[in-house]
């Protein structure tokens, strides 16, 4: 039997395409090749499970549950950012050190409209948009020899394993909370439902003995 074929890159639990769903729209630059491969790659995945978090949890989760995950979730993404950030400060203080001039430019570099579905959507595009800052600075140093072809595929190669892999890592702590939020929520509909059949039960029995005993008293007065 055939079996139905998913992207298990972008593939959140209770995350529907087709349910209608608010967002924002912003432009973002992107110069270097790197970059463009990391938002094809990473940002809607990414963009899923943040939305996953932000609201389908809340819904079929507890706040606490939600805020718990939201935390880990910040923790990671604003470290991310600030190394991103301090990384490209230094290259730019190793270029200006080296007299190099880091206004290049690229052949191919694009425009694309970006869908914010969530508040730390935006994020997520930052991290994109500083690691493209970086490669600018990065890029002159590798043109301007002052680093190896080496040393610049290392680098390149480090930066963009760790911002993909930080997409994948959000992905996986959305779908196992939203898995746990569905256990338990379907544990406790099977604790009620076997609550009311407890009740039933008793009450059936309680029915059975009013039933017994008044048909005691009608054969005694026969």
């Amino acid at each position: 039997m055939a079996q139905r074929q998913r992207n298990d890159s972008t593939h959140i639990p209770s995350v529907r395409q087709d349910n209608s769903r608010p967002f924002l729209t912003q432009k973002a630059l992107l110069n270097s090749l790197h970059a463009q491969q990391i938002f094809d790659r990473g940002y809607e995945m990414c963009a899923n499970a943040l939305f996953s978090l932000s609201v389908v949890l809340r819904f079929i989760g507890s706040e606490e549950q939600a805020q718990e995950v939201d935390a880990l979730v910040d923790t990671q993404i604003d470290q991310t950012l600030e190394e991103i950030r301090k990384e490209s400060l230094r290259l730019k203080e190793v270029a200006e050190g080296n007299g190099i001039e880091t206004a290049i430019g690229y052949t191919s570099a694009k425009t694309i409209d970006v869908q914010i579905t969530s508040p730390r959507s935006i994020k997520n595009l930052a991290i994109i948009r500083e690691f493209d800052g970086m490669m600018t600075h990065l890029d002159a140093l590798w043109l301007s020899c002052v680093i190896t072809d080496s040393q610049y595929a290392r680098g390149v190669y480090e930066w963009k394993r760790r911002i993909l892999r930080l997409a994948g890592q959000i992905r996986q702590m959305a779908t196992r909370a939203v898995l746990a939020a569905r256990r338990k929520e379907g544990a406790g509909e099977l604790v009620a439902e076997a609550s009311d059949a407890s009740e039933v039960g008793a009450e059936n029995v309680a029915m059975k003995g009013a039933a017994v005993a008044a048909t005691g008293e009608l054969a005694a007065r026969l």
